[in-house]
C-alpha cells in the first residue's frame, strides 16, 4: 500500500519524523512507511477493510511522540531510574539542612524587628515552603539536564558492599539522631544570637550587655557555628547510609577535637562571659565563686563528652564492620 498525504498513516509519519533528528529522518522515513504499509495490507488480506486496517496498524503503533522518542532515544522522564536514588539523597539532605537554618534565621530576624509570634510562625512557614519548592526545582532540573546528557546513562556514583547496612537489629543512625542534630544547630544558633538580645543586664544607658564576651563574634562564634554545621552535615551522612564508618568515625573524632579544644580553652581562660556582664555580679561574691567552679565543671563536661562522643563512632564503626 503506498500512503498518500491524506491517509492517516502519513499523517503518522509526518508526525514522527518531525520529532527525530534531521540526520534520521530520511531513514526513519522509510523504515516506517514501510512498516505501517505491510501491517496494513496483512490486515487487509485478512478481511478488513482498507480504512479500518489504516487506523488499527496506527494503534498498534501507538502515540507518534513516544515513538519518535524511541528513535530518537530521548528520555520520556523528568528523572529517570538510572539517577532517581542519588536525585532523592541529594533533595532530602539539602532539605535537612538548609530548611532548618533558614527558619532559625527568619526567626531570629523577625524577633529583633520585634512581630508578633503569630507573624513569626506565618512567615517561617510561608518562607520554608518557598525554599523548600526552589531547592526540590533546582535539583530536579539539575538532574534533568545530566540525564539527557552523553553520559546520562551512567550513575554518578558507584554503589559498593561496604555500603550496606547491618544485617541484623535497628539502624545505627535512625530519625531521632537526625532531628538531633538538626535542632541542636538550631539551638546554637538561637542561644548565640539570643543571648545578644535578651540578656538580663542592661548597661546605664538601657542598652542590653551581651553574656557572651562581644570579642569572641571575631572569630570563634563563627567557628563554631561552622563547626555545628560540619557535625550535622555528618549526621545526615550517616542517616543516609544507616550506619557508623570507620571513615565517618575518623570525621566525627576531627570534628570533637576541633570543637572541644577552643571551647576548654576559651572557658579556662574566662574568656567567654562578657566582663561587663560578669561586673554587673561583683557585688554577689558567692555567685561569683559558684561561676568559677561552674567553668571548671564545664570545661570538664565538654572534654569529657567529646572523648565519649569519639569512643562511640569508633566502637559504632567497629560493630558495623563486624
Amino acid at each position: 500500500m503506498t500512503a498518500t498525504p491524506e491517509t492517516l498513516a502519513e499523517r503518522y509519519v509526518t508526525t514522527v519524523v518531525h520529532h527525530v533528528p534531521e540526520k534520521s529522518r530520511a531513514d526513519v522515513s522509510a523504515e516506517l512507511r514501510a512498516s505501517i504499509a505491510d501491517d496494513i495490507d496483512a490486515r487487509v488480506a485478512a478481511g478488513a477493510p482498507p480504512e479500518t486496517a489504516e487506523r488499527d496498524a496506527l494503534l498498534a503503533l501507538g502515540d507518534p511522540h513516544r515513538l519518535a522518542a524511541e528513535y530518537a532515544g530521548t528520555p520520556l522522564h523528568l528523572i529517570g531510574p538510572t539517577h532517581f536514588l542519588e536525585w532523592r539523597r541529594l533533595t532530602v539532605v539539602l532539605l535537612s539542612i538548609v530548611l532548618p537554618i533558614v527558619a532559625g534565621a527568619i526567626v531570629i530576624a523577625r524577633a529583633l524587628a520585634g512581630e508578633e509570634p503569630v507573624d513569626i510562625v506565618l512567615g517561617v512557614l510561608g518562607t520554608a515552603v518557598s525554599v523548600a519548592v526552589g531547592i526540590v526545582f533546582w535539583v530536579t532540573v539539575v538532574f534533568a539536564i545530566i540525564e539527557r546528557t552523553p553520559s546520562g546513562a551512567t550513575p554518578l556514583s558507584r554503589w559498593s558492599p561496604d555500603d550496606l547496612p547491618a544485617a541484623t537489629g535497628r539502624p545505627q543512625v535512625g530519625v531521632g539522631d537526625l532531628v538531633g542534630g538538626i535542632l541542636g544547630l538550631v539551638i546554637i544558633v538561637v542561644l548565640v544570637v539570643g543571648q545578644a538580645i535578651a540578656s538580663p543586664v542592661r548597661d546605664a544607658s538601657g542598652a542590653v550587655v551581651p553574656v557572651l564576651d562581644p570579642a569572641l563574634w571575631s572569630w570563634w562564634i563563627p567557628y563554631i557555628i561552622v563547626i555545628s554545621a560540619a557535625e550535622l552535615l555528618l549526621v545526615v551522612m550517616l542517616y543516609q547510609r544507616r550506619r557508623w564508618t570507620f571513615g565517618a568515625a575518623v570525621a566525627n573524632i576531627v570534628l570533637n577535637v576541633a570543637a572541644a579544644v577552643p571551647l576548654v580553652v576559651l572557658v579556662a581562660t574566662d574568656s567567654v562571659i562578657n566582663p561587663a556582664f560578669a561586673s554587673s555580679f561583683e557585688e554577689e561574691q558567692g555567685l561569683i565563686e559558684l561561676g568559677q567552679s561552674a567553668a571548671v565543671g564545664v570545661a570538664i563536661a565538654i572534654a569529657a563528652l567529646a572523648l565519649w562522643n569519639s569512643i562511640e563512632g569508633v566502637v559504632k564503626a567497629a560493630r558495623a564492620r563486624g
